[in-house]
C-alpha cells in the first residue's frame, strides 16, 4: 500500500512547492529563498534515503518484539483508531524530547534552521534522528500491535506533516481544536518568546492541550533559531549545534 501511495505523494509535494513558489513570486510574498530551498531539498533527499534504508531495520526489530510478546491485537477499524492515537502520543513525546534534550536537539535543530516557512521546509528533515527514532516506537509492538500496521500508521501520519509547513493556509476554524493545523505549526517553528517549545503534535493537537504545551497563533511568527548560524553552508547547518554543544563542554 505504502509503495503505491509514495510516488503520488512525492508528486503532490513537488507540485505544491512549485505552486507556492509561483504564488509567492506573483504576489511578491518573499516566501522562498533559492539557497535556503536547495538546502531544504538536500535535507529531504538525505531524509528519504535514511528513512528507506532504516525502515527495513526498524520493521525487523518491531517484528522481533511482536514475535516475543504474549499480546496480540487483532487488526480492526477500532484497533487502528487506537493505534493512531497511541502513535500520536509516541510522536508527541519523541518530538518534545527532541527539543528538551541537548543530544536530540542537535539532530533535530536543522528542521528549524530555515528563516522561512514554506512547503520546502517540510522536506528539511532531521535525517540523523532516524538512528534512534525506532526506539520510541518499540512499546507499540510489545503491547501487541502488528508491526505492518504500525509502519503504515506512522508513515501516513508522517506524510500529513507536509501540509503544516506554510503561511498560505489560514486558520481552519473548528479543526483548530483537534488537528495540528498550519497555524499551530507556524507557532512551533517561531522564535517569538511566547511560542518557543510549543505545539509538538504531529497530526493532532490534543496532546499539547492535555500536557500544557499548546499556544495559539496570535502575533506574527518570526522563523529560524534564537541564535541563527552566520555560516549557512549545508555542512554547518547539519552540525552547528553539535559544534556549539562540544564547545560548551570544554573546560
Amino acid at each position: 500500500m505504502l509503495e503505491k501511495i509514495a510516488p503520488w505523494f512525492i508528486a503532490f509535494i513537488v507540485l505544491s512547492i512549485i505552486a507556492e513558489a509561483w504564488y509567492s513570486f506573483k504576489k511578491q510574498k518573499n516566501l522562498y529563498d533559492i539557497k535556503d530551498t536547495w538546502t531544504s531539498i538536500t535535507f529531504g533527499i538525505l531524509g528519504i534515503i535514511t528513512r528507506l534504508t532504516l525502515k527495513g531495520v526498524n520493521l525487523v526489530l518491531w517484528l522481533f518484539l511482536y514475535s516475543v510478546t504474549p499480546f496480540k491485537i487483532e487488526t480492526t477499524a477500532l484497533s487502528l483508531c487506537v493505534l493512531f492515537l497511541l502513535n500520536e502520543l509516541v510522536y508527541y513525546w519523541f518530538h518534545r524530547l527532541s527539543h528538551e534534550i541537548p543530544f536530540f536537539w542537535a539532530t533535530h535543530v536543522n528542521h528549524h534552521s530555515s528563516l522561512k516557512m514554506n512547503f520546502a521546509v517540510a522536506a528539511r528533515t532531521p535525517f540523523l534522528n532516524a538512528i534512534y527514532h525506532v526506539v520510541f516506537w518499540m512499546p507499540l509492538p510489545l503491547i501487541g500491535f502488528d508491526p505492518i500496521d504500525i509502519l503504515m500508521v506512522e508513515t501516513i501520519s508522517f506524510f500529513f506533516a507536509f501540509i503544516q509547513h506554510t503561511t498560505v493556509i489560514p486558520r481552519l476554524g473548528i479543526f483548530e481544536w483537534i488537528l495540528n493545523t498550519p497555524s499551530h505549526h507556524r507557532v512551533h517553528h517561531a522564535v517569538n518568546p511566547k511560542y518557543i517549545n510549543k505545539n509538538y503534535g504531529n497530526t493532532l493537537i490534543i496532546y499539547d492541550r492535555l500536557f500544557g504545551t499548546f499556544e495559539k497563533e496570535m502575533e506574527t511568527p518570526i522563523y529560524g533559531l534564537t541564535k541563527n548560524p552566520v555560516n549557512r553552508s549545508f555542512f554547518n547547518m547539519v552540525f552547528h549545534e553539535w559544534k556549539d554543544m562540544f564547545r560548551k563542554k570544554r573546560p
